[in-house]
């Protein structure tokens, strides 16, 4: 590469960094290293962290050149629709991560980007990330708004410029921004906009803008080799990263007849997995008394047994245990495999979202009183594929197919119940019906013959070792 710019004056790329999940960011994190080389910032602020694998790369440039900065995750942690919406669990993770390691230089402000912008002085910020919801108007309104707040040395980053679909509107925006300021985009990883807002930038990244302009595919394929050894083209991390350990966090939806699933109706709580049979106990809001409750034990695949659940007006009075569990199954993500007891289930998942719903508003009656509902399930965490290395291992010893029948499954079930409920006021249709079960039943059997052939082969025990290997 010609000019004064040279990439091997600048080993901090090539620094490892600690992920988690989404993984969407993780290949710009060798430039983010850069940025922060290059810009040796006095302030730096994150619009929009999620997980935090963008800002703690930040932070990990911060610490590794013992710069004198303020850094700033402004995040409410709920989600967003391009995000998706997520619990308190995320907030608690970063947390966990961020403070022991930053929390001298740098904090977390749990609000609205608005409401921080006046918890910033004008011209004080160096380096801005933007990565909040991704609509044109959305993007466009939070660089607009912390405009007066950035210095005259200050560079913008955008996240997701390459993305078109979904109403994301990153990428017009940032072509606006071109016919205003000096821009560059990477294209891999969703891309990312690098807008250079200041007047008065740093000589060093002065001189990066220029290489780039001038050698655009040569500086896009660097950066984009050096994602390729952190994440795959999937965006799924490799092993050059250091993946950290993702809490088992179970969650308990509940809902009315009328009503569908969503996460205005859902109780998490943190599980030590390590523990195998654990009772996991959630509290519903008082006067709720739902009609279907749903079990998602983990977001991680894996087998999980479920032996009993218990409902009570409080802790202190005399439970009751749900009768006839197997009779009360509706929906289930996974497969469902022999267990010891006759109230004993046992749930085989391939997926990140294994889940159990059975019905419960027949057995209230027998619970009395006002107060909230607790509801106690035992739950055996029997194998957890928590690291995504592993997952992708089971994967290639023959897991997809397997996979696929479960799938498959879920769907004859769900087909089945729907004849069911529909039979007697469809005569003219039973023959037409009657077949269909008959094809339902023929997949229920190949799966069965399936899972029969993994037991007879030793899959169970070999996946045990497997993940206390991993661990």
């Amino acid at each position: 590469m010609n000019g004064d710019f040279q990439l091997q004056g600048h080993p901090l790329v090539l620094m490892r960094p600690r992920i988690v999940p989404p993984y969407g960011w993780v290949g710009h994190i060798p430039f983010a290293y850069l940025a922060v080389d290059l810009l040796r910032p006095r302030c730096l602020v994150e619009l929009g962290t999620h997980s935090g694998n963008s800002y703690l790369a930040f932070c990990q440039a911060v610490r590794a050149l013992d710069l004198h900065c303020r850094c700033v995750a402004v995040d409410a942690w709920q989600g967003d629709a391009h995000a998706l919406h997520y619990g308190e669990q995320v907030y608690q993770s970063l947390r966990s991560r961020h403070d022991p390691l930053y929390g001298d230089f740098s904090r977390l402000l749990r609000a609205n980007f608005d409401d921080a912008v006046p918890q910033f002085e004008d011209g004080s910020i160096d380096l801005l990330h933007i990565d909040g919801l991704h609509t044109y108007e959305a993007v466009r309104h939070d660089f607009e708004s912390w405009l007066p707040k950035l210095s005259d040395r200050a560079v913008v980053l955008l996240h997701d410029t390459d993305v078109r679909e979904r109403g994301f509107g990153v990428g017009k925006f940032f072509e606006e921004l071109s016919n205003r300021h000096a821009c560059f985009d990477f294209r891999h990883s969703h891309g990312l906009g690098v807008v250079a807002v200041g007047s008065q930038l740093p000589a060093a990244f002065v001189a990066f803008m220029r290489e780039a302009a001038a050698s655009p595919e040569s500086i896009r394929g660097f950066f984009e080799a050096l994602a390729g050894i952190l994440v795959d083209a999937n965006n799924q991390p490799l092993t050059s990263a250091v993946i950290e350990p993702q809490p088992v966090i179970s969650h308990l939806f509940y809902r009315r007849h009328d009503e569908a699933y969503d996460e205005s109706r859902m109780i998490s709580q943190p599980v030590d997995a390590e523990d195998g049979v654990v009772d996991l106990q959630f509290r519903l809001p008082a006067g709720i008394r739902p009609d279907y409750l749903r079990l998602d034990p983990a977001d991680f695949p894996g087998i999980y047994g479920l032996r009993r659940v218990m409902l009570q007006e409080s802790s202190e009075s005399q439970g009751t245990e749900l009768p006839q569990l197997q009779g009360r199954l509706g929906h289930v993500n996974g497969e469902w495999m022999e267990a010891a007891g006759i109230q004993s289930l046992r749930l085989v998942s391939f997926d990140d979202d294994p889940s159990v719903e059975f019905e419960v508003g027949s057995a209230l009656a027998e619970v009395a009183g006002d107060e909230g509902l607790q509801v106690t399930m035992r739950v055996d965490y029997e194998v957890v594929v928590s690291n995504p290395v592993l997952h992708r291992l089971l994967e290639q010893q023959a897991i997809v197919s397997m996979r696929q029948l479960s799938r498959a499954r879920v769907d004859v079930q769900n087909l089945a119940s729907a004849l069911s409920q529909q039979q007697g006021s469809m005569q003219g249709l039973a023959q037409e019906f009657s077949q269909q079960r008959i094809e339902a039943l023929a997949t229920l059997q190949q799966l069965q013959q399936s899972i029969d052939q993994l037991a007879r082969r030793g899959f169970w025990s070999w996946l045990r070792r497997l993940i206390k290997r991993g661990h």
